[in-house]
């Protein structure tokens, strides 16, 4: 392949994730629209479990626009982009994850339309319109998404860089040699954030209408347990951008629990946990989830001031 020949790159990371569909989609408006010459799409493994490795392998066979490669060791949701973006040669990137699928059939020409306009860094937005997995358990997931994630291209370019989702992003590919995902966001959480933070001070956000739905549906216990596991990210995010931080969605809770005694943000912690566990009404546990954020970032905040 030569670089002179190709506009875009589609990255897309996969971790224990059936990718069919995915290419499916992107390879139907591919030939229906003549665009093969004109992209590649590159997809790294990350360790999955063996049988989605297997299934990945035959998906991935099926096109020559199509390159596929897996990793020997985890490398982490920021680590793993970069490595792709280092093997990428088109002029412009699109980062996709593996569990989500096109709203429109005309997903791709939305983009080579921005790609057109020389348009620096595009978002398009993430929905819950389709949905594969429809066991109750991951009701509470879907609730949340649609209110925190599926909002209109209007109001996400309100605060453009708090809804930057990498999960489907355009990007210019000269912007992602000055710009790219800071590593020290290891585990879960916020490297899209900061990521977006530095690229909309830069450039400029422009969110658009040309939604993925995220398929990745998963149970209200583990949502609650990754929310727990990325306060130190969050920590981090706050450290890096102290000027933005007030911006997000919590900052005001966070502060008013500033001061409070350890013994009564655990106590609000245990509280909050429990509550959030056996409440069958998707709005208050919505609610204890935030909550239970911000006590944890109050309380892990202030042991770092006791430490210091």
């Amino acid at each position: 392949m030569e670089p002179s020949t190709k506009l875009l790159s589609v990255i897309i990371p996969v971790r224990n994730w059936d990718i069919g569909l995915l290419l499916d989609a992107l390879l139907t408006e591919i030939s229906s629209s003549a665009l093969e010459e004109h992209l590649e799409i590159i997809i790294a493994d990350d360790c999955s479990q063996e049988y989605y490795r297997r299934i990945n392998r035959l998906h991935t066979g099926q096109a020559d626009c199509i390159s596929y490669y897996e990793r020997k060791h985890c490398r982490g949701r920021a680590a793993i982009r970069n490595d792709l973006l280092s093997r990428a040669i088109g002029s412009y990137i699109l980062f996709l994850d593996a569990d989500v699928l096109p709203d429109n059939s005309d997903f791709l020409e939305t983009y080579f339309a921005c790609i057109r306009q020389e348009e620096p860094v595009v978002c398009g937005g993430i929905s819950y319109r389709r949905r594969i997995l429809m066991e109750r358990k991951y009701d509470f997931y879907l609730y949340k998404g649609k209110r925190t994630e599926w909002l209109s291209a209007k109001k996400r370019q309100l605060a453009a860089w708090r809804y930057f989702f990498s999960s489907n992003v355009l990007i210019k590919r000269s912007i992602l040699a000055q710009i790219s995902f800071d590593e020290r966001f290891s585990g879960y959480g916020y490297e899209d954030i900061e990521w977006g933070i530095r690229l909309d001070k830069a450039f400029g956000i422009h969110q658009i209408d040309n939604t993925c739905s995220h398929l990745g549906l998963i149970e209200k216990q583990k949502a609650f347990s990754r929310m727990r596991s990325s306060i130190d990210n969050f920590m981090l995010l706050q450290t890096i951008h102290p000027e933005v931080f007030h911006q997000t969605g919590i900052a005001g809770t966070i502060k008013f629990l500033h001061g409070f005694p350890s013994v009564l943000l655990r106590a609000m912690d245990v509280i909050c946990c429990c509550g959030f566990h056996v409440s069958p009404l998707h709005w208050v546990s919505l609610f204890l989830f935030q909550l239970d954020k911000a006590v944890l970032f109050a309380r892990a905040a202030g042991e770092k001031r006791k430490g210091t």
